[in-house]
């Protein structure tokens, strides 16, 4: 199966390993040929085995997160204001059309977040579970109600406080295509140190009314929406030229939110909470009358000490009682697979031959539902029931081959054809369309970084025998690739270092008073 779909995990793996050997190799610059060929055999070695460049790779199964039974047209005009729910349905790229689903979490945030009381919340899903709609919907129906009584919003209601500007940067569009429909009466401005400070005449791009670029309009009309990070956020507080924002924001200030609160540790909690407590005062609002929100990744166990961890810690750092603070978990619908297993096996290379071109198989999917080993593979990653479950590429070689020490390079790309073949393989709905896929999945791919490379300096040492380093080319013994005081043979073990100019190998050692030590770079010998 060299073309097409079912053929990635097992193509891309190969790929990245033969790629990291040849520039490992290259960077060490070593011209020794046994040495190089030595690293070759030691660098090629299967995946997760000591020495090999690759990792056992993880993978994670990723179905569909649970829908709430409804649509977004169900609540226009309900629990979201219609005005928001047509900007959303119109917003291009980051359309989110009224026939769309929400997800159960999504729907439960926003209720939770619509309420006449202010209350606060945790949010903890996967990647792709659409944590920002959480709370980015509510805020801006909440703005959206405002503008049918007041008007053009002026001042601070909303504050995103985001770790990077990466993050602060990647909200733009979405604002923008879902602010875009108000004509400038709901504005946001995204505020980090790339901000300039007056506008661009120079630029040939047309202003968008919804969206503040420099500090000089963000001073005269602050927006309602505030995108910034805590540095930012520390110096408008302190910087007499920001006043303004502050001045025209006073007693405006709703909403708090916090993305990737998991980042949040140790002192840099306290101080995001002692920030936190000034931010409230110079908005002159109080914790009671703001709505916090955090979002953080996947936890263990939502209902569980982990979630209860996050709530306190939201309620620590917003100043308000746990009792108003609530955690939503985003969860996996995991299909159901139909049909009963046949006890007779289906070699992998009749199951690739079933519609090979084609990642919607109705006979390829029946074929996989029906197969013992197929469904084991995918019980693997679904028997515990959690938002996402996880296994090593060894745990699924131990499916196909039982549970053994170490499994074979043959052994491991077998097994990275079957994850291709199960999570390649969707079947087809009622319609025809593209239905679920057998067992979706996402690889998490782990590289060994090399610090060094450390050598035995007996020459005739007995641990390199049996490797391309036995050989009279060879100077000195067994290679390693961390630092030891001695080989397993008694003799000492140095550095490895080489010659910028020709390649040539030697060990980093001295001599005194007759004795070899261990020659260090000035910069790190002690005074």
């Amino acid at each position: 199966m060299s073309n097409g779909r079912l053929s990635y995990f097992s193509d891309i793996m190969p790929t990245l390993a033969a790629r990291s050997l040849l520039a490992s190799i290259s960077q060490l610059g070593f011209a020794n040929p046994p040495l190089r060929r030595h690293l070759r055999d030691l660098f090629s070695q299967p995946y997760g085995r000591p020495g090999a460049l690759l990792a056992d790779p993880t993978f994670e199964a990723v179905f569909g997160w649970k829908g709430a039974n409804c649509k977004m047209s169900d609540l226009e005009g309900q629990l979201l204001a219609s005005e928001l729910v047509d900007a959303m349905d119109a917003a291009g790229e980051f359309r989110f059309g009224k026939e769309f689903e929400p997800y159960v979490h999504q729907l439960k945030s926003w209720e939770i977040l619509n309420g006449s009381e202010p209350q606060s919340l945790v949010v903890t899903s996967g990647t792709g579970s659409g944590k920002t709609e959480c709370f980015m919907v509510p805020i801006l129906d909440h703005l959206t109600r405002l503008r049918q009584e007041y008007g053009r919003l002026i001042g601070v209601r909303a504050l995103f406080l985001y770790p990077l500007n990466a993050l602060i940067n990647s909200q733009r569009n979405r604002l923008k295509a879902w602010t875009s429909p108000f004509n400038g009466d709901i504005r946001f401005c995204l505020y980090n140190g790339n901000t300039p400070e007056r506008p661009d005449r120079s630029s040939l791009q047309p202003k968008d009314p919804c969206e503040v670029l420099d500090r000089t309009s963000l001073r005269g009309q602050p927006p309602p929406i505030l995108v910034t990070n805590s540095t930012m956020l520390e110096y408008m507080l302190v910087r007499t030229q920001d006043a303004p924002i502050l001045e025209q924001s006073q007693g405006k200030l709703e909403w708090v939110v916090l993305d990737e609160a998991h980042t949040y540790i140790g002192s840099q909690a306290a101080e995001v909470a002692l920030l936190l407590r000034r931010v409230l005062n110079a908005f002159g609002v109080e914790p009671g009358n703001v709505r916090f929100v955090a979002t953080s990744a996947t936890i263990g166990d939502p209902d569980g000490e982990a979630g209860e961890s996050l709530k306190r810690f939201l309620a620590d750092v917003a100043g308000v009682n746990i009792s108003r603070v609530h955690l939503v978990s985003g969860s996996r619908q995991i299909p159901a697979i139909p049909g009963e297993i046949q006890q007779h096996r289906i070699p992998i290379e009749e199951l690739e031959k079933i519609d090979p071109e084609n990642e919607t198989s109705h006979g390829r999917y029946a074929a996989l539902c029906s197969h013992p080993q197929a469904r084991r593979i995918r019980q693997l990653f679904t028997e515990s029931g959690e938002a996402s479950q996880v296994a090593r590429l060894s745990e699924v070689c131990a499916v196909l081959y039982g549970q053994k020490q170490e499994y074979t390079a043959d052994e491991q790309h077998l097994a990275l054809r079957w994850l291709d073949l199960l999570s390649g393989t969707r079947n087809t709905d009622k319609d025809g369309r593209w239905g679920e896929s057998f067992l979706p999945l996402r690889a998490h791919f782990f590289h060994q970084t090399l610090s060094g490379i450390w050598a035995c300096a007996d020459p005739g040492c007995a641990a390199s025998s049996g490797t391309a380093l036995d050989n009279e080319s060879w100077p000195f013994g067994k290679i390693y690739l961390e630092p030891r005081k001695h080989c397993e043979c008694g003799s000492p073990v140095y550095e490895v270092a080489n010659c910028g100019d020709c390649g040539t190998v030697y060990l980093l050692a001295a001599e005194s008073n007759g004795y070899l030590h261990h020659l260090q770079p000035s910069n790190v010998l002690d005074e």
